[in-house]
């Protein structure tokens, strides 16, 4: 072994220890109630170590690794939550521990712990996971609605949300054009969440719901400028995303466009970020799973759509990209 590989070991081997130490103490004050405790108005590690019955001296050792990676803040001594602190509740607070303690039965029996792909568990999965989805891509969805120019280069559209969830997508799209319209296609318990979300924005007035399995309710045809299909491609098999590709070639007008938005291998520095992803989806899927841009472009073509571009979304998880492609006729 080289000079040069034993110090990419070694950068490897400290990589690993810092991820899984930080991994246990924020897990360990998870547990301990350590940023409830901040969170309720404890501020010196005194006042935290006595509010969660533990030990002061631990505890200010513990507070220093919970700055280290940004979940607490400090100034002289007194701790605040830090502003990630806001986005790890609900049902992410976790980190997805429910999902990594089933692995190592998943590896012995190949069977996921939830089927969130699956007509029959898909509506009540996602109502648990929308509203926390939807601040998670609500920066990647800001970013979709200025690269394709809305309510610029294009505006006036009428627009088709596809397994919309809570329609972060479409709602920010509308945002930005106030001619446009929103028909969003979910489950019904998920389109109730996401009717929420165009009463927040203030788009109630144009927008649409349609209940329903994207695979059996009609689309119509020739009736949308734009489809987006974010989020979607991931829980379905190629023969799935053929017919739903196919389907929303025959509901879009002629020179509409398809916006295909989600987790592509392939990136710079998402590689561990997209197999672990694809992992996940393993373990709450039955079929899911992570398909290349190639794969996704040759599905379009397959549909009829032409013209396809790749454009990467340059923001955090930096897994994310969109697929436009146009109906020619």
């Amino acid at each position: 072994m080289s000079t040069e590989q034993k110090l990419a070991a070694l950068e490897t081997y400290f990589d690993l220890m810092r991820m899984n130490g930080a991994a246990r103490i924020y897990s360990a004050a998870r547990e301990l109630g350590i940023y409830e405790a901040i969170g309720g108005g404890a501020s010196t590690a005194g006042e935290i170590a006595a509010s969660c019955g533990l030990e002061e001296r631990p505890v200010s050792l513990l507070l220093d690794g919970l700055c280290a990676i940004e979940t607490v803040s400090c100034d002289d001594g007194i701790y605040t939550l830090a502003p990630v602190a806001a986005l790890l509740s609900g049902n992410y607070k976790n980190l997805g521990d429910e999902y990594w303690r089933y692995l190592p039965h998943f590896l012995k029996t190949g069977v996921p712990l939830a089927k969130m792909d699956t007509v029959e568990h898909s509506e009540e999965q996602y109502q648990k996971q929308v509203t926390e989805l939807a601040w998670m891509m609500r920066p990647a969805a800001e970013a979709m609605a200025q690269m394709l120019g809305i309510g610029q280069s294009r505006a006036g559209l009428s627009i088709l949300d596809v397994g919309a969830g809570s329609a972060i997508w479409s709602l920010s799209c509308a945002r930005h054009d106030p001619q446009s319209r929103v028909t969003a296609v979910d489950w019904p318990g998920v389109l109730q969440i996401a009717a929420g979300f165009a009463v927040e924005f203030e788009l109630q007035d144009r927008f649409t719901m349609l209940p329903g399995n994207y695979h059996e309710v009609d689309l119509g045809t020739d009736v949308y400028d734009l489809a987006i299909v974010a989020n979607v491609t991931h829980i379905e098999t190629m023969e799935g995303n053929r017919d739903l590709f196919g389907r929303l070639h025959r509901a879009l007008k002629t020179g509409g466009e398809i916006a295909v938005i989600d987790v592509m291998p392939g990136q710079s520095g998402a590689q561990l970020s997209c197999a672990l992803y694809a992992l996940g989806l393993g373990l709450r899927t039955e079929q899911g799973q992570v398909h290349a841009r190639e794969a996704l472009e040759t599905f379009l073509t397959d549909a009829g759509f032409s013209g396809s571009t790749f454009h990467p979304i340059a923001l955090p998880p930096y897994t994310m990209a969109m697929i436009l492609a146009k109906k020619e006729s």
